[in-house]
């Protein structure tokens, strides 16, 4: 695919990759010629990872590069019924396995909690900041 027609999303923009991650990936590209990690598009041609492949491969004037195709997911999620509203991210085992009601357990500032799902969508790239990761559900009548 032309690189000038992947799309980025705002999120990814606002957030420059650590200056440690961009040297390794460049060092890596350096000794073997390919980046070090893939390129992923959601349908829509938006990236949804491998920001620093694209970086690197913008720098040097790649034109085309190899990408695959993905989804992501998010949940909204409270800690209590009627909470305020966290989001994070579906690590790609559960994309398409969780639904509204599920309890997630979660990764937070104040450590590991267990959350109720309010809402499964797809990513559209307008998170004002990185997401956390779900660990795992415990779904409705069983594990996930």
């Amino acid at each position: 695919m032309k690189i000038d027609e992947i799309k980025i999303y705002p999120c990814f923009a606002a957030h420059e990759p650590k200056p440690e991650k961009m040297q390794q990936k460049e060092r890596y590209f350096e000794e073997t010629g390919a980046l070090q990690s893939q390129i992923i598009l959601d349908g829509w041609g938006n990236l949804i990872d491998g920001y620093t492949s694209y970086l690197i491969a913008k720098a040097r004037g790649i034109e085309n590069v190899s990408v695959q195709y993905g989804q992501r997911q998010i949940v909204r999620a409270s800690h209590k019924p009627g909470g305020k509203p966290y989001t994070w991210e579906l690590p790609g085992l559960l994309i398409d396995r969780v639904s509204a009601g599920d309890m997630a357990i979660v990764r937070t500032e104040r450590g590991v909690k267990a959350v109720t799902v309010a809402a499964v969508e797809e990513y559209a790239g307008n998170e004002p900041e990185p997401l956390r990761m779900v660990i795992r559900v415990k779904r409705k009548g069983g594990v996930a």
